[in-house]
């Protein structure tokens, strides 16, 4: 074992061992009551009983009356339950020395309530009964935060590290998190930030962050899951908003200020004359900055809009969201929704598109060679549509159904900043790199051979961005889950199946003029059959889903959860066709390998994979629960790898173009949790893991010989399943909690990020370099941030909060938070010979 696992494993056994220690000798006490129908009052003989977080537990008798001894002085929650009636929690139950409490409960049938669990009293901070490392932020609390979307609340929580491409989890790329919408995929499968969808945070109802542990239910989250359920509306109608600027409108552009707006509308509730069936809610959000680089175009254009378009981009970065949610209660129990979101982004920053740790270096997202005119520099463009269909139906007192349809639609554009794909016809230079103006600067100019720079030091001199991408992908969901509940509720089975059906188009163009006709004194030469020097033309439809299912066994206070997930992809027509058609540049050992590895079922070659996840958790002292998970979970390439340039008719013949593999395989993490969670009291709660990810079969690209169309070879790009990376941390969290009016959180964490490279295109270099740079070792990858401190507190007085003896600051609203975190490796070049040089 290394240095660094020793030591997060000493700090754990550490915890272990001091946590159960603060209630060793303190005195028991005694909890009794009686369990009644909430309705009729008649009592409920067979009721359990159970004190969470220990081995404690009772049952009624004949009288509905209940006893348990030998608690020790603290707070608990007390779970009540019994068949066909909602499970009630009571959370802050304070049991003392040498004393008996009495808590009487009442249960209420599931027909009535429609829930299945009701919860009385605060939410416990942190929940004993899970063995995940999972993080539930309320709709309330959410918008009492800084927060302006998804990405904002997420990066505030332990294991979530913000970068200027996404969100990363746990050391993972940010690719490799998985991103729902009421349980739909929102995530662009062709862009490699990790989102698509982008949602408010005044839209957001709840939110899991699910950092290690997850469900069978879930397959493709490799990293973690964020899952974010929109919110309803309410009883009564209510209208909120909120505006905010970093400047007083006469300082925009200086010091501090980068032009920044951003505000939000929203507005739900019950719909006229069905207050008790149906309800609304209504959302729109909007945030323009001109960002810190100090660099503007004079207008950002958009070719994905024919009209007007310079009113969906006032500034350099552009964000818009709407929400729209429809709620109607068919009868308790039985409940239907529709949603839709929709998002627009607009900017100039070159990571919208990059495919970041999979093929390309790492780079920053400023185009340096157009800062001087930006009118000319690539815009991205890029929309999302999301529309979610869920019906939900509680039935036969022990069983739950959940329906769910959703399609997705992701576009994204990038153009010479909204100019069309090419002119009809070409009379000028477009190619930045040959447009030659003064002052002229040349290098080496003693040699033989001269050469001249374009212009000043950048590239910009009346040449566009030789960039023109287009890329979609339409994606529908199909999926299905029942959940049963044993009589004597031990066992929590839940089983189903998820179905993905996907189209994706790519259309990826470099200096998009080449192949135009040329008008010279208003003559045409001959045009040339390219499109573009170079480009990478496909479209494709592949499917993917899984079945699942899963037990959560509930004995005597431990709770073991045992699933698995048969996780299946089919990478579609397009590429079982390449593989049969001897003209596609697929090579012989592929078709043999593909075609082996493969079955035949609907038309379509499949393969597949089990997934297995268990949990464990158990008291070691009441209150304090140690926990364990381990877990599989894939991710499929990105497309690009699987089909870029297997199309027999679209074939890009220039030096090292890219040629997918049809039989690549998802990426696969295998994550190992071991953890401690205590409630010390009802408002101090401490968490405690440690974690290590194995991630292999990482992309990486080489280079083979293909031959083509007219019988030459050539050299290509190609990509197979070889790399990996591990991670392994520690992560400690403390949450306080004041009644209602205050709750602090500060966390920390502690991780390393190891393997042989950054990207599929780096570890190609890495091959290159093999006779002076040994690659046998590993190295830590640039991604990774090693130290990461969160705090945050939210203050919102109420009634109890008294100033002085009196009530005070009762409208007050103060939140603030805090991040201390590691800068990016960075590994210096070092010149070590210079023999070599000028030979």
């Amino acid at each position: 074992m290394s240095l660094t696992g020793k030591w997060i494993l000493g700090i754990l056994v550490l915890a272990f061992m001091i946590l159960p220690g603060f209630s060793l000798f303190a005195q028991e006490g005694t909890l009794k009551g009686k369990i009644v129908d909430g309705s009729n009052k008649e009592t409920l003989p067979g009721a359990t009983v159970f004190v969470i977080g220990t081995y404690k537990g009772a049952l009624a008798d004949e009288k509905g009356e209940y006893i348990i001894t030998g608690l020790k002085a603290g707070d608990y929650s007390i779970r009540f339950a019994y068949l066909g009636y909602a499970e009630k929690i009571y959370t802050g139950i304070q049991v003392k020395a040498g004393q008996t409490k009495v808590l009487n409960a009442d249960l209420n049938n599931q027909d009535i309530t429609g829930a299945l669990v009701e919860i009385v009293g605060d939410a416990n901070i942190v929940n004993l009964e899970s063995g995940k490392s999972e993080i539930k932020i309320g709709g309330d609390d959410i918008r009492e935060m800084n927060a302006r979307d998804v990405k904002d609340v997420a990066a505030m929580q332990l294991g979530v590290s913000e970068t200027p491409d996404g969100l990363a989890i746990r050391g993972g790329r940010v690719y490799e998190t998985k991103y729902l919408i009421d349980g739909v995929s929102a995530k662009d499968p062709l862009a490699g930030t990790g989102f698509g969808v982008s949602l408010g945070a005044s839209s957001i109802g709840e939110m899991d962050v699910i950092t290690g542990g997850g469900d069978a239910e879930f397959g493709d989250g490799t990293s973690g899951i964020i899952n974010s359920r929109i919110r309803d509306g309410g009883e009564k109608i209510v209208v909120t908003g909120n505006y905010a600027r970093d400047n007083l409108g006469f300082s925009t552009n200086q010091g501090m200020s980068w032009n920044t707006d951003q505000g939000s509308l929203t507005i739900g509730g019950p719909v006229p004359f069905m207050k008790k069936k149906m309800s609304f809610f209504i959302a729109g959000d909007a945030a323009f900055s001109d960002e810190y680089l100090r660099s503007y175009a004079d207008q950002l254009h958009s070719s994905l809009f024919s009209k007007n378009d310079s009113m969906w981009a006032p500034r350099q970065d552009n964000k818009w969201s709407n929400t729209f949610k429809l709620t109607y209660t068919i009868k308790p129990g039985m409940k239907i929704s529709i949603s839709n979101q929709h998002s627009l982004n607009i900017n100039q920053n070159t990571r919208s598109l990059q495919i970041i740790g999979n093929n390309v270096i790492m780079t920053p997202g400023f185009q340096y060679a157009f800062s001087r005119d930006m009118d000319n520099a690539t815009t991205y463009s890029h929309q999302s549509n999301l529309t979610i269909l869920n019906f939900k139906y509680l039935f036969k007192e022990r069983w739950t159904m959940d329906l769910t349809g959703g399609r997705l639609f992701v576009n994204l554009r990038a153009d010479a900043n909204g100019r069309p794909f090419r002119s009809e016809t070409v009379d000028q230079l477009y190619d930045p790199y040959s447009i030659v103006t003064n002052p002229v600067s040349v290098w080496n100019p003693s040699d033989s051979v001269v050469y001249v720079f374009p212009g000043p030091g950048l590239i910009n001199n009346g040449g566009i961005s030789t960039l023109w991408h287009d890329h979609y992908a339409q994606e529908y969901t199909f999926k299905y889950k029942f959940t049963y509940t044993s009589k004597k509720k031990l066992h929590f089975v839940t089983f189903g199946q998820e179905h993905r059906e996907q189209t994706f188009q790519w259309l990826d163009v470099s200096r998009p003029w080449v192949g135009a006709p040329i008008k010279v004194n208003d003559t045409l030469t001959t045009a040339s059959t390219s499109v573009g020097s170079s480009s990478d033309v496909w479209k494709a439809s592949p499917a993917n889903g899984g079945f699942f299912v899963q037990d959560e066994i509930r004995y005597k206070g431990i709770i073991a959860f045992i699933g698995a997930r048969f996780e299946y992809w089919a990478p579609g027509k397009f590429v079982d066709d390449a593989v049969k058609n001897p003209d596609a540049p697929v090579t012989d050992q592929i078709r043999k390998d593909y075609t082996a590895q493969t079955a035949g079922f609907a038309g379509r070659r499949w393969k597949a994979r089990i997934l297995p996840k268990i949990r464990v958790s158990f008291p070691i002292s009441d209150n304090n629960v140690l926990y364990f998970n381990y877990g599989h979970a894939t991710l499929m390439p990105h497309p690009r790898f699987l089909y870029a340039g297997l199309d027999p008719v679209y074939q890009d013949r220039s030096f090292l173009s890219n040629l997918g593999n049809p039989n690549l395989n998802p990426e696969v993490t295998v994550s190992y949790e071991l953890g401690l969670k205590s409630q010390i009291t009802k408002d101090l709660a401490l968490t405690v893991s440690a974690f290590y990810n194995d991630k292999f079969d990482y992309i990486v690209s080489r280079s083979l010989l293909v031959k083509d169309q007219t019988g030459r070879f050539v050299e290509k790009t190609f990509f197979i399943n070889q790399d990996y990376a591990r991670v392994r941390g520690l992560e400690i969290g403390i949450t306080k909690r004041a009644g209602k009016w205050l709750k602090i959180n500060l966390n920390g964490a502690y991780q390393i990020a190891t393997g042989k490279s950054n990207s599929a295109a780096e570890s190609a270099l890495q091959i290159k370099q093999q006779g002076f740079v040994s690659t046998s070792r590993e190295q830590y990858l640039a991604w990774d941030r090693p130290f990461d401190f969160k705090f945050s507190f939210i203050f919102k007085p109420d009634s109890t909060f008294k100033l002085f003896g009196k009530k005070a600051l009762q409208h007050f609203r103060f939140f603030v938070s805090s991040t201390f975190k590691s800068g990016l490796r960075y590994t210096p070049y070092v010149l070590s010979d210079t023999t070599d040089i000028g030979r």
